[in-house]
């Protein structure tokens, strides 16, 4: 037991199978355990967490007392329920936007904001909207939330863990019975992946008034545009201005690294400093095409060559960065058979970094390559987006959140694209990393596990607590 008194009351804590850390902090010893908690009197800054059955448990009594439990049974069942839609035969998942599967995970995601007590809107582009707001609720709102679609052959938890951890937070903050000062929005965000149309982020981009009608013309493999497409989900793309909404306080979205770092470094929280800007870029090579045995080795144009002198230069050119990283993940040769030198070679490139510097240094160094070989080439951009700094002030405050709740943690960027980082323009954002087992995401295979899912959305739901005061 430890117990403390003072002018302003006493408090006694009486742990059962919990080690003591400090004499504000206890950890449990094994996962069931009973806590009691006496409180007299009003008391400030104590935090305590542990593992009662099945709860992630944070007390914290504030302002006369409340605590937090993240009911991590309750999150896991709609991971599991929402992963359930779109569900392939090898147990991947391909849930792609303005589909059957799309209209299903959108209803189901409209039920669980409803049962936490939210008012929902869905915009015109398909964006799920949950509002904590009432008329007592002043100031500019703070957002939170993910995206639900997937990529083809696709994991369970990519985007969804951040919508399902954002719902299960609220419920976390109403039931421990918080109320903020200023609105909270939870977004389902519409198609961020872009695996249908090749035009990623849309939700989150009609939010910020990023979209144009240009963009609405992407079209699908059927030939079906993005715009029709919506028509037919029975939405409104005529109206996606109307979905502008940037008078925001913050945007914090928790969603799982997709990489190894974490699980490497043995960190249990993962504070995004910045979301890495990208640029893509198609580059073509080409030679004169041969018969593979009557054609001698001396004087062959074979743009094979270059081409793998290229991929080999991009990989040792972004190893010298710091937060860089390139990726030629595509190469098609042309006529493409196995007995004829190929006539040309197309090569993509992906560079993102969280300094645009290093992303110019690798494409400088990619046409100084094409301009010293004796070959025609051409290099075409296909795309780019502007690196996204997290908020300091964010930062530190998860930091504090993670400190206070025994939870390890470290800084590190984000290399892959989120929609936070289209809020960065019109307000602080913020990101809240949980480990991938083994990195593995955008593949069946992606996992993370039940207590880290609950750990990262204890974490969001306590800076939703802050950053609604």
């Amino acid at each position: 037991m430890w117990s403390k008194s003072s002018n302003q009351g006493y408090i006694s804590f009486i742990p059962s199978k919990f080690v003591v850390l400090d004499k504000y902090h206890y950890k449990m010893k094994k996962e069931i355990g009973v806590f009691v908690l006496f409180m007299d009197v009003k008391f400030s800054n104590i935090f305590l967490t542990g593992f009662i059955e099945n709860y992630f448990i944070s007390f914290t009594i504030v302002s006369g007392g409340f605590y937090m439990k993240v009911n991590q049974d309750r999150l896991w069942e709609h991971l599991q329920t929402l992963a359930a839609i779109g569900r392939n035969p090898d147990g991947s998942i391909t849930r792609l936007p303005f589909t059957k599967q799309d209209q299903e995970a959108q209803d189901l995601i409209r039920t669980y904001m409803q049962q936490a007590g939210l008012s929902v809107e869905i915009d015109p582009v398909g964006n799920v909207i949950g509002k904590w707001m009432d008329q007592t609720m002043t100031g500019k709102p703070v957002v939170t939330g993910s995206h639900y679609d997937s990529v083809i052959q696709g994991g369970m938890f990519d985007g969804c863990l951040g919508i399902l951890g954002a719902i299960e937070a609220v419920t976390v903050l109403k039931e421990s019975g918080y109320k903020p000062n200023r609105p909270i929005y939870c977004i389902g965000f519409k198609d961020e992946e872009g695996n249908r149309f090749g035009y990623g982020m849309i939700g989150s981009k009609a939010i910020n008034g990023l979209v144009s009608d240009e963009d609405l013309l992407s079209k699908d493999e059927k030939g079906i545009s993005l715009q029709q497409a919506m028509v037919d989900f029975q939405l409104e793309p005529s109206l996606y201005k109307q979905c502008q909404k940037t008078d925001f306080l913050a945007m914090i979205e928790l969603h799982i690294e997709q990489g190894k770092v974490l699980e490497q470094k043995h960190k249990q929280i993962g504070i995004v400093t910045g979301i890495a800007g990208l640029s893509r870029y198609t580059i073509t090579i080409y030679g004169e095409s041969g018969h593979a045995g009557a054609t001698p080795m001396k004087g062959r144009m074979d743009p094979m060559i270059p081409a793998c002198e290229l991929v080999l230069r991009i990989q040792k050119k972004a190893s010298m960065l710091k937060d860089c990283v390139a990726t030629v993940g595509k190469l098609e040769t042309s006529p493409g058979a196995c007995n004829i030198i190929c006539d040309h070679v197309m090569l993509s490139l992906d560079v993102r970094s969280i300094d645009p510097a290093n992303i110019d240094c690798i494409i400088d160094d990619v046409k100084a390559f094409l301009n010293q070989i004796p070959f025609q080439s051409t290099l075409e951009h296909e795309q780019s987006l502007n690196c996204a700094p997290c908020s300091q002030s964010i930062q530190e405050q998860i930091k504090e959140v993670c400190q206070s709740n025994d939870l390890s943690f470290m800084s590190l960027m984000s290399g892959a694209g989120h929609d936070a980082m289209n809020f960065y323009e019109h307000c602080p954002i913020g990101m809240i990393f949980v480990e991938s087992h083994k990195g593995y995401s955008h593949r069946k295979e992606e996992y993370t596990s039940p207590i880290s899912c609950a750990q990262g959305t204890l974490v969001l739901a306590q800076m939703l607590q802050r950053l609604g005061q």
